[in-house]
């Protein structure tokens, strides 16, 4: 990769309202939404980031670059019926200006044809012409053929900004990154001064590769030389989203003087991948309040948004508003909608829209098969799977980690083990999401063994792979094993996250070693992982256990926020240790704040404590007893 510094110097430039109540009425709408939709689909290239990739029509750049050419030109019938023929164009010298010929070019219908005007191009003209070189370039990049646009370009004595321009969005078309990126550096080395259609090119070079770095010096570029515009900064705004800085992207779109749906929708997807699905919604709905009608990649964005945060009445407004009546049939909405359904746990909706689609793809059915996974419907899961590799259908890392999920939530042994098997044979080992679910699996059949050898097999190691392993050591008794494989985690340098303290906080409470659990509350104390409601439960119940309620109090009562397991810990804790005052004390906070005391607490402490009318004030014990 070029270094991005080696180039820059050379540089010579100076809660969301109801959704039905925000759509933009039908009378001003459609012309501007089919305008919309037509212009994002000219961006689109039959790829799933499309919608951000600006693609510069390079045959429109080469014909402004001579507008004068059409008084060259002769009877346009002349021209469409001597494509049978192609040497008959030369039979008089008018058809020899470059115009003609790039004319000629624009209008070939074939790669033979336009090669047979390459050939009259070489035969014909002494010296090579710029224009007709450009069109060269560009009608052999869209026949597909890279290499033959490279040679023309190399024997091309001069260049302009349009040469180069073609040939780095041919090498980028084509996925070859570096190549692109080190054409755009000899065009600075050479004098180049880039054009905004060069710098979307090289934005978008930056956008694949994440690199955060150089986009961000060729937006200082563009701010510089003042070449904004629409697509510019659209390409702008997808950069700093795909790079994960959303601030930096949501400055740039503030700063946008117009919008469009496709820089609406890089915001509102960007949000929705990177967690921030409440800031994707409100884009939306200022979306629909301005006016714009959103595409098929909006409502993708928005339907993951919804799946996120679990906004299902939004979700529903949506697939009836919009989906039911624009997307219809398109198997990306279909499928978000299968995935919004499914983690909003109503599987009988995310299922009759799966029945329904008339296309389905990998994604579309491990959506469902992951969403009854996570219901613990691991029968309908593995059935789903069934039907599935009898189609033929490919299945990829998430549709297996899903299926073992599935076998884990039954202890479906025997069905993972094959999969595992399969796994072995296709290769699929080497990823940390397959190795991982592979460990959590066997945890949960009993099998501590299989899942130490899949961590012992894996190439590579990270939190979620050691969780596992703490975890379910936790689970099945294995508590100083749990603790063994804490200390080589963090011996690799991995951090613990909240998940894996709460684990190891467990195997301590259960092996009742305050030691080992106060070193883990020390660590958690220096770390975010302590402000999590789980961390806290799980450190009030290790005091409990050992016997430390006062510390386990204070735990409890400087936790930022409590869940119905950190109340129950704490009561539980008390009585267990014969603090029944205080447990009923708690219970009756716990209730006048509006928690529910449900029966496990309730008879932990009457069997704890014996009758609860001995520790309690007659008010207390109506209020408590009354629910």
């Amino acid at each position: 990769m070029l270094s991005a510094t080696l180039l820059l110097p050379r540089f010579s430039l100076s809660q969301p309202p109801s959704l039905l109540s925000t759509l933009p009425s039908n009378s001003n709408s459609k012309s501007k939404s089919s305008t919309q939709r037509k212009n994002s689909k000219s961006r689109n290239n039959n790829n799933n980031d499309g919608y951000y990739r600006t693609n510069t029509n390079f045959h429109c750049c080469f014909c402004s670059e001579n507008p004068s050419s059409t008084s060259h030109y002769q009877n346009p019938t002349d021209i469409s019926s001597s494509q049978q023929n192609p040497d008959a164009r030369f039979s008089d010298n008018q058809w020899l200006s470059p115009e003609s010929l790039a004319l000629w070019l624009r209008s070939s219908r074939s790669l033979k044809e336009v090669r047979k005007i390459h050939a009259v191009v070489v035969k014909c003209l002494r010296d090579s012409d710029i224009y007709v070189s450009n069109n060269l370039i560009t009608t052999y990049l869209g026949s597909g053929k890279l290499s033959e646009a490279r040679k023309v370009f190399d024997k091309m004595p001069k260049k302009n900004v349009v040469t180069w321009t073609a040939v780095i969005d041919g090498y980028l078309e084509f996925g070859f990154d570096d190549e692109a990126l080190r054409l755009f550096g000899d065009s600075i080395k050479n004098g180049i001064r880039p054009n905004g259609k060069m710098f979307v090119c090289v934005l978008n070079l930056c956008s694949r590769g994440l690199d955060f770095e150089l986009g961000s010096q060729i937006h200082a570029c563009i701010l510089k030389g003042g070449w904004r515009n629409l697509i510019v900064d659209s390409a702008v705004v997808y950069l700093y989203a795909q790079c994960g800085e959303l601030r930096s992207a949501f400055l740039a779109f503030n700063q946008m003087p117009e919008w469009d749906v496709v820089c609406w929708t890089t915001m509102i997807t960007a949000c929705s991948q990177q967690g921030r699905g409440r800031e994707a919604l409100s884009l939306f709905s200022q979306m629909l309040s301005k006016g714009f009608l959103p595409n098929e990649f909006t409502v993708c964005g928005v339907l993951k948004a919804c799946g996120e945060e679990k906004a299902l009445k939004f979700g529903r407004q949506l697939h009836s508003a919009i989906v039911k009546k624009i997307y219809k049939n398109d198997i990306y909405v279909g499928t978000s909608l299968v995935d919004m359904y499914a983690k909003c746990g109503e599987m009988a909706d995310s299922r009759n829209v799966f029945n329904g689609m008339r296309n389905r793809n990998t994604v579309t059915w491990t959506s469902l098969i992951a969403g009854y996974a996570r219901k613990g419907l691991g029968e309908e899961a593995m059935r789903l799977f069934r039907v599935m590799k009898r189609r033929n259908i490919h299945a990829n890392n998430l549709t297996i980690v899903s299926v073992l999920r599935a076998c884990g939530s039954i202890e479906a042994s025997l069905l993972g083990r094959e999969l595992h098997a399969q796994i072995i044979k296709n290769s699929l080992e080497p990823s940390i999401y397959i190795g991982s679910t592979l460990i959590w699996f066997y945890c949960k059949c009993g099998e501590y063994l299989q899942a130490f050898k899949v961590l012992q097999q894996m190439p590579f190691r990270d939190v979620v792979s050691w969780t596992a392993i703490i975890s379910g050591c936790a689970s099945l008794g294995q508590e100083s094993e749990a603790l063994e494989f804490l200390k080589e985690m963090m011996g690799e340098g991995i951090d613990p996250n909240s998940f894996t303290c709460s684990s190891a906080l467990k195997a301590c409470a259960n092996m009742e070693s305050v030691l080992q659990g106060k070193l883990i509350h020390s660590y958690a104390n220096k770390t975010p992982a302590f402000s999590n409601v789980f961390v806290g439960s799980a450190l009030i119940h290790m005091y409990s256990k050992c016997g430390y309620v006062s510390e386990a109090f204070q735990v409890f009562d400087s936790m930022p926020e409590r869940n119905l397991v950190s109340w129950k810990a704490m009561i539980v804790g008390y009585a267990k240790n014969g603090m029944c005052q205080e447990a009923l004390k708690l219970m009756y906070r716990m209730k006048a704040e509006g928690i529910e005391v449900d029966d496990y607490v309730f008879a932990t402490v009457l069997t704890a404590c014996g009758d609860v009318g001995c520790y309690m004030d007659p008010s207390s014990k109506y209020y408590l007893l009354s629910s």
